[in-house]
């Protein structure tokens, strides 16, 4: 899951159905799609993994403008993009 800002939460699996969550605006991530959960909100843009198209629309549906990012190699030992960030 990724919180990204706006009141809205990039999840997936049990997370969408967790009442703890249920104030918030889930985007929801498919299963199959699940890596893409893992995505970054810097100064109103979203850098999101490439290669999930779906995803990716349903946060241009909120609004928001994407940036791709190819992290495939770190995709491999299951690095998202979340860590590989340095944010202050």
């Amino acid at each position: 899951m990724s919180y990204l800002e706006h009141n809205n939460i990039l999840a997936s699996g049990e997370i969408l159905t967790k009442p703890e969550f249920q104030k918030f605006n889930l985007i929801s991530v498919d299963d199959d799609e699940a890596y893409a959960a893992n995505s970054v909100w810097i100064n109103e843009k979203v850098l999101v993994p490439k290669g999930f198209p779906n995803t990716k629309r349903k946060i241009e549906a909120f609004g928001y403008t994407i940036i791709e990012i190819d992290v495939s190699e770190f995709q491999k030992l299951d690095g998202g993009l979340s860590c590989l960030s340095l944010r202050f």
